[in-house]
């Protein structure tokens, strides 16, 4: 059995300060940043920081194209914070053609554990729940770990494009109707 079965996704909380904090200094301490969050509110004020997660998430003050985000972390049974996945339920241009429904990552430590496939089949399921056919997820650059994570929740290469950045981005779909609710194969 993975070492992933004792995680749930959880929207911030006040109580996931000190571990959504250690995190994202794991994150910094090993040179890779964190730009998936306003992580400087995060540090400093925590509570405005759930609030924007929250004001997010019902689509409030965003600027014009950026859609509506619900932010999850996911938690172990002790309290770690493993993860942080992202979720867009609607997309629309300009965005959507490279930054997909889904987004996640995982902390260095936590990595390779099975973390980011389970966090993802748990997101799925909330997916599911909402009516969505599929989902689309983006992956920059040569990142072999997110195409497995991928491939295990039934997601396929779907096409590349070009981001504003001139990057190429490989874009994967889940068929919702396919997945395992489980999220194992």
């Amino acid at each position: 059995m993975s070492q992933s079965r004792g995680l749930v996704l959880v929207r911030p909380t006040l109580a996931l300060q000190i571990e959504y904090r250690k995190m994202v200094e794991e994150f910094i301490a090993v040179g890779e940043g964190y730009p998936w969050n306003n992580v400087d509110l995060a540090r400093e004020d925590f509570a405005a920081f759930v609030r924007e997660l929250a004001e997010e998430a019902e689509g409030i003050n965003l600027p014009p194209g950026v859609p509506a985000q619900q932010t999850y972390c996911g938690v172990l049974e002790d309290g770690t914070v493993v993860g942080e996945i992202r979720f867009r339920p609607s997309l629309s241009p300009p965005y959507e053609p490279h930054k997909g429904h889904i987004g996640y990552n995982i902390r260095p430590s936590a990595q390779g554990k099975g973390y980011a496939t389970r966090q993802l089949a748990l997101l799925l399921d909330e997916a599911r729940r909402l009516g969505l056919p599929g989902v689309l997820l983006t992956i920059e650059g040569n990142n072999p770990a997110s195409v497995r994570v991928i491939e295990k929740n039934e997601g396929c290469f779907s096409h590349q494009v070009v981001d504003e950045r001139g990057d190429v981005v490989s874009c994967y779909w889940i068929d919702l109707d396919k997945v395992d609710d489980s999220g194992e194969q």
